[in-house]
């Protein structure tokens, strides 16, 4: 399962919610949400105890914990039950490492300036050279990256380094020259 794939799953779950929330019976409703309730303090503390059993079993625990941590799924579910192993800047800091080559080899590349209050601010930088090196085009790559790391991250702004005029005009922008245009040209001067 990919971040699109439990974005979608959540927003099922947010949908069948406001249904529940709709309900005109207000003991149907209760107890629906009631039961909803104990089933996520179910579900959080069961994977707390997880992240507690692995955590103290030794580096072979805490390698099984950062795979975890690294899964689409459950690393969704660490951060709804607030127990992810990683601190959420590591966490972003290590999705940008990751697509850095990517970056590079669109002659971009990116520097992480703030994460606060589940946003990320970035510095993305863009040679405009080659395919698909527009900073729009290396932002989606960086962000793609980080919501999978940190579904809970909620914005990512850039702070963009468009490519200075290198003076160099494409082929398609020059234009034949008219002669006859030429000659009355300078017959007006």
């Amino acid at each position: 399962m990919n971040n699109n794939e439990f974005q979608a799953r959540t927003e099922q779950i947010d949908r069948l919610v406001q249904r529940v929330n709709a309900f005109k019976d207000d003991d149907m409703r209760t107890t629906s949400l009631e039961l909803l309730q104990a089933m996520m303090d179910l579900h959080g503390a069961a994977m707390e105890r997880v992240v507690e059993l692995l955590a103290e079993s030794g580096e072979a625990g805490r390698s099984s914990l950062a795979k975890l941590g690294s899964d689409p799924l459950i690393c969704g579910l660490l951060v709804l039950y607030g127990i992810h192993p990683v601190a959420l800047e590591e966490r972003v800091s290590r999705a940008i490492e990751k697509v850095r080559p990517q970056l590079q080899k669109h002659s971009g590349s990116v520097d992480l300036i703030n994460v606060a209050n589940e946003a990320v601010t970035l510095k993305i930088q863009s040679s405009g050279h080659g395919c698909g090196s527009s900073v729009d085009a290396l932002k989606a790559i960086v962000e793609q990256a980080i919501l999978e790391a940190a579904p809970e991250i909620v914005a990512v702004s850039v702070e963009a380094n468009e490519p200075a005029a290198s003076g160099f005009v494409p082929l398609n922008m020059i234009q034949p020259i008219n002669k006859e245009e030429m000659k009355y040209e300078k017959s007006t001067a």
